[in-house]
């Protein structure tokens, strides 16, 4: 091979790695956007049934969350979103406490969707809403159970501290109304069901 073509070949292979890096590193921040198209929370705190007058109904509460982005413009982000939450047994009987049940836990799966407000900035408001499905079990006085099924909506909001791409920290607050306690359902209507929440957000 002729000295000209050889210096020509080492000059365009020069100027062609600039080029390949950066296809390269466009390329693995293409596949890191999509991985972090996803999210799941994971928070921890307390329930308390807020429209019941006789009792808050305070319990633990354990929230699990998976979302998933739609779409994002600008300062903006809508995902779909799963929240899954239960409280632990209520510390505090409700009415039917004065009859039959002496406390009772709650399920709650409401499908929805989030709006993310700032996604990309260390600190990241959201608001949700969604409409499913709420469980009571009731632990009675003679020893057994009962349940209660119920449609369910929640509404709430939150906040995103972003530590790392994939990782941050949560707090959140979530009011799933509901039916289907019991004798509270018809006495005082639907409830209220108050999750105030904290913990973590892992980002993939």
């Amino acid at each position: 091979m002729p000295a000209a073509v050889r210096a020509q070949s080492r000059v365009a292979a020069r100027l062609l790695r600039p080029a390949a890096l950066m296809l390269l590193s466009l390329t693995a921040l293409g596949v890191t956007a999509k991985a972090q198209s996803n999210d799941l929370g994971i928070t921890a705190g307390g329930y308390f049934a807020v429209s019941n007058p006789l009792s808050l109904g305070a319990a633990w509460a354990l929230e699990g969350t998976f979302a998933h982005r739609l779409t994002s413009v600008h300062y903006l982000a809508l995902a779909a979103e799963l929240p899954i939450a239960g409280s632990f047994s209520s510390s505090i009987p409700t009415l039917s406490g004065t009859t039959i049940a002496r406390s009772y836990t709650a399920l709650f799966i409401t499908p929805g969707v989030r709006l993310r407000l700032a996604p990309s900035f260390p600190v990241s408001p959201y608001f949700a809403a969604g409409l499913g499905y709420a469980r009571f079990n009731r632990q009675l006085f003679n020893g057994g159970t009962s349940a209660n099924n119920s449609l369910a909506f929640d509404v709430g909001g939150g906040l995103d501290i972003n530590i790392t791409s994939h990782f941050g920290l949560r707090g959140e607050l979530r009011d799933f109304n509901s039916g289907g306690l019991g004798l509270e359902t018809v006495v005082f209507g639907r409830q209220n069901n108050l999750f105030a929440t904290g913990g973590l957000v892992f980002r993939f």
